[in-house]
């Protein structure tokens, strides 16, 4: 008895989108694997602290604003780690202009999610301290609310926590475009946008502060409401720098 052998058909091709989506639907998803676990132990350490302090003094000051700085520098790492994988993206078929494209999309859409992650926490901080006789006021002055600036505190979170990301993919850039003596003497043209948007992103004297509180006069710049313009053209400028050293890259022979 014979068999017969009928042939399947072939499956239709399925479209993979543009490459600049599938860069980011790549990186983002690592980012947002790793940062559920980064929330979630930030989050077991602030009760922790907050248990902590309980039994030393009644708490005055919210526990959630010192995790501005945690969330900032998770992110750098995190972009230079996107960073690390744009080779890996180009061998398999993505871009330049796309892996760059993804990776700069990605340090928006998680400095958006850490922004309003930190101050969504801060309101519901503020109710919970409330409920048990605490006080969630600022470290600088504990009779300020903490999370009675949330739309201004969410502007400069994002605008610091973007600039971050951005200085995070160029130090990257950086490092693997002029090897290890060159990338190090460009840190501070890398760091830049987040250094000067951590310094200039609000006006002295905001209720959150920033570093120009303790500035000389002569190095404080006052744009009153146009302040954020300054943090987002170095943003802009940043993205740019990366965007280029990004899509003139050469793979190195390891790995091409």
């Amino acid at each position: 008895m014979s068999t017969k052998t009928v042939a399947r058909p072939a499956p239709e091709p399925q479209a993979l989108g543009p490459h600049w989506r599938r860069s980011f639907d790549l990186t983002m998803w690592m980012c947002l694997y790793v940062a559920k676990w980064f929330l979630l132990i930030m989050l077991v350490i602030g009760v922790g602290v907050a248990l902590v302090y309980r039994y030393n003094t009644v708490p005055e000051v919210s526990i959630v604003q010192f995790g501005q700085q945690a969330g900032l520098w998770f992110g750098f790492s995190m972009m230079i780690m996107c960073g690390v994988m744009t080779p890996t993206y180009i061998m398999n078929g993505i871009t330049r202009s796309g892996a760059a494209t993804g990776s700069l999309v990605t340090a928006a859409g998680l400095a958006a999610t850490f922004s309003m992650s930190l101050v969504l926490l801060l309101m519901l901080e503020r109710p919970l301290f409330g409920a048990l006789g605490w006080r969630a006021g600022l470290a600088d002055d504990p009779n300020e609310p903490a999370a009675g600036y949330a739309l201004p505190l969410l502007l400069f979170l994002f605008l610091l926590y973007w600039a971050g990301n951005v200085s995070g993919l160029l130090v990257h850039t950086a490092y693997y475009r002029l090897g290890g003596l060159l990338g190090t003497a460009a840190l501070p043209l890398t760091l830049a946008p987040v250094l000067l948007t951590a310094v200039y992103g609000t006006n002295a004297g905001t209720p959150w502060g920033t570093a120009q509180d303790i500035l000389p006069t002569a190095l404080s710049l006052d744009l009153g409401v146009w302040q954020p313009a300054l943090p987002l053209a170095l943003i802009i400028v940043a993205s740019a720098a990366h965007y280029r050293l990004t899509i003139t890259m050469a793979l190195a022979p390891k790995e091409a």
